[in-house]
């Protein structure tokens, strides 16, 4: 174990040019011990995602959590690197995990899982069965939308008339935001300038370090470039007005099937953790899991057009701040594949 008794205690941090500086020191320490580059971000992404020591594991203490980020990432659990950057930088790495960067917030565990993917092109380029994405889409937008569908789902169940962004973009109940704008980064950090408009993989001899990566990204002219660039990723390049996207249409009827299908897997399981996995708790959930993926679909969409349509002046009016559109409830349908899938799911699981 190194000695770390000489060095200052690192302290949590709040704002993004504040988080490279315990980066840049965990990445010294890792390199002394031997670790790689991809070793080094799967390793630092052990500390939000996926590991028992995670900050993840913490808060929400799910094994099949754990599980899902190591399927997604084709990987096996990262060791507790603890003993290696010290208990206090560890938890200070951890307490840092949102932090604030030009006028929003920033999910920095999502941006590690998102370089983590593009290390490899399996998980980067290969749909996983019944899921509705690649490894890279499930542990970044996809997974969060879908997420965030099933939650509107469960609280539809208790309150049909629910709606989305009182729940899923408040500062007082759970913000996407976030999250959302650590997907992208985790799409464009480290990327090839060469790559274009196409996913640029993470190669590790041109990789530096993640600290060095995320400095780069938040100068200009990437930052402001960001959710262009993402779009184009997508598939759907800005269009000539500001805020707008080409192939809309195309893009929404994508990102609507994809949440649909994640949504459904995320309710099974979410209702097994609660205990309410049963065939007619899934009938009437069956009836909410469409609307719920429409509207989050649509919330994405709004999102990445606030994002292309954000000029100078807007950049001191805090993201949060931000309308998006207060869409009205869908009214339930009837029961759909959801419920198919909860019964094969009831007999798998119990």
């Amino acid at each position: 174990m190194a000695d770390h008794g000489l060095v200052p205690l690192p302290t949590t941090t709040r704002t993004l040019d504040s988080l490279t500086l315990l980066l840049h020191e965990a990445a010294d320490r890792l390199q002394r011990q031997g670790l790689g580059p991809y070793q080094r971000i799967r390793t630092l992404r052990g500390l939000y995602y996926g590991t028992a020591h995670s900050l993840d594991f913490e808060r929400r203490g799910s094994r099949l959590r754990n599980w899902g980020f190591n399927l997604y990432l084709q990987a096996a659990p990262p060791a507790d690197p603890t003993s290696v950057l010290g208990p206090a930088l560890a938890r200070a790495l951890k307490d840092s995990a949102v932090v604030w960067h030009r006028d929003r917030w920033v999910d920095v565990g999502h941006i590690l899982v998102g370089l983590e993917a593009r290390t490899r092109l399996t998980v980067s380029r290969l749909p996983l069965w019944g899921q509705g994405g690649t490894g890279l889409e499930l542990g970044t937008w996809l997974g969060d939308l879908g997420g965030a569908a099933g939650l509107l789902v469960l609280r539809r169940l208790e309150d049909p008339a629910a709606r989305a962004v009182p729940l899923l973009f408040s500062e007082q109940t759970y913000d996407l935001r976030p999250n959302l704008e650590g997907d992208v980064a985790g799409y464009l950090v480290a990327r090839n300038p060469a790559a274009g408009d196409r996913l640029s993989r993470v190669q590790a001899p041109s990789f530096v370090s993640v600290a060095r990566a995320l400095e780069d990204y938040a100068r200009e002219p990437d930052w402001a470039d960001r959710w262009a660039r993402f779009a184009r990723l997508l598939g759907a390049p800005p269009g000539l007005r500001a805020g707008s996207l080409l192939r809309r249409q195309e893009l929404l009827a994508r990102v609507r099937r994809q949440t649909l299908r994640f949504a459904a897997c995320y309710l099974l399981y979410r209702l097994r953790h609660l205990g309410r996995l049963s065939r007619a708790t899934l009938f009437e959930a069956s009836r909410h899991v469409e609307g719920a993926a429409t509207e989050l679909a649509e919330l994405f969409l709004a999102v990445l057009e606030q994002g292309l349509g954000q000029g100078p002046e807007q950049n001191l009016v805090p993201a949060a701040a931000r309308d998006l559109p207060d869409l009205p409830a869908s009214p339930p349908r009837p029961p759909g594949g959801l419920l198919a899938l909860g019964t094969l799911g009831s007999r798998v699981w119990g």
